[in-house]
């Protein structure tokens, strides 16, 4: 009985390690785009993101680097310029820092 214990517990911290050093691992600009929930629009297959909203029209951003780099991205995001003759329909609430995280992460996504 003993032994199973130590065995199941065993198990769980080797699971939490591995999601701790998972998390670690994460980028910073992805870990702002989840924890704004940009996911609930957007996926990023690429990065294994699905978007929360099935219904949502968000692009999928896995390829976005490929045609807008950071200082784009960020006018984009702070309803600056327009694509396809429409604005970002969120509005940004990020402090300028966090806007140069997640933008700079963005701007690294280029599968083709």
């Amino acid at each position: 009985m003993k032994t199973t214990v130590m065995l199941v517990l065993g198990m769980f911290l080797l699971i939490f390690l591995a999601a701790a050093a998972h998390a670690q691992n994460e980028p910073a600009g992805q870990k702002l785009f989840m924890d704004n929930k940009c996911n609930m629009c957007h996926s990023v297959t690429s990065a294994k993101i699905d978007k929360k909203m099935a219904t949502s029209k968000g692009a999928d951003l896995s390829n976005v680097g490929a045609t807008h780099d950071a200082a784009w991205l960020t006018k984009w995001l702070n309803k600056e310029v327009d694509l396809e003759g429409k604005k970002h329909s969120a509005t940004a609430k990020l402090s300028e820092a966090d806007m140069k995280t997640l933008t700079d992460w963005l701007a690294t996504l280029k599968t083709k």
